[in-house]
């Protein structure tokens, strides 16, 4: 007679924290601080923005605005995701004042520009990831100004116009040479038609040459400087900059100016 088989009974309780897998990795963009000094902060991962809480949160000194952590999240099924197994993933220039002032500025920059979204296209994680590895080596301002640009590009987004946001008319006041060398040498042949002849002529006039001065607003918008309050830069570095996505055309005092423009918002 075969021995008798004994079945041990398991109760499953609805609040078991279930695991979530492997470890990933992601850049603090943002930390709201709860009672009891818990913390509630947002992760910008490859694939998403994860929320998660931390008990006692406020006594861990690895969780820090800007920083690169690795780290695994555990849900209940009842209250958000909870973060754990926190490894700081550490850079040298973190110990430099200036350099992590503007980082944590630019990710505070970056979470009120992704705030309504949860599921992100991981280019945002490698233009983060990037500027974080050339922030050592270059000018932290020029850095995230650069990472801005990638990111307008990342949205096809373009700022510049050839018009004032304010007025609507042309920033060009006597236009682009190189369309009037057009005209003249035939290369557009406007012939008898006075409408295309019209055309190019609002052509010229819109395009502003590469040093005439702009107001740069919110965003990067741009704007006649009699029209608007603002940072002034010539059109053809502000053109430069955005086109390329570098600051190599741009001089110091022009990073300055072009970074308190990117402080009012992206």
């Amino acid at each position: 007679m075969p021995p008798s088989v004994k079945f041990a009974k398991v109760k499953f309780h609805y609040n078991t924290p279930i695991p979530t897998g492997a470890s990933m990795q992601g850049y603090i963009i943002w930390i709201q601080k709860q009672k009891s000094e818990d913390l509630i902060i947002q992760i910008l991962t490859p694939t998403e923005l994860k929320t998660l809480y931390r008990f006692y949160g406020a006594r861990h000194s690895i969780i820090h605005l800007g920083r690169k952590i690795d780290f695994t999240q555990e849900h209940n099924g009842i209250f958000m995701p909870k973060l754990r197994n926190i490894m700081h993933l550490g850079f040298s220039w973190e110990r430099e004042a200036e350099r992590l002032y503007v980082w944590q500025r630019f990710t505070l920059l970056l979470h009120r520009h992704l705030r309504d979204i949860s599921v992100i296209d991981e280019e945002y994680f490698r233009i983060l990831d990037s500027g974080a590895h050339r922030l050592s080596s270059q000018n932290p301002k020029r850095v995230v100004l650069e990472m801005y640009a990638q990111i307008l590009q990342l949205e096809g987004r373009n700022p510049l116009s050839q018009r004032c946001i304010i007025c609507e008319r042309g920033l060009g006041e006597e236009g682009d040479s190189s369309v009037r060398e057009s005209i003249q040498q035939g290369f557009l042949d406007i012939g008898a038609d006075s409408g295309a002849r019209d055309r190019a002529r609002e052509t010229a006039r819109l395009i502003p040459h590469a040093n005439t001065p702009i107001r740069v607003l919110h965003a990067f918008v741009s704007a006649h400087v009699e029209c608007a309050a603002g940072e002034i830069l010539p059109y053809g570095k502000l053109e430069s900059y955005l086109r390329s996505a570098s600051t190599i055309a741009l001089d110091d005092e022009e990073i300055e100016r072009a970074y308190r423009v990117l402080l009012c918002g992206m």
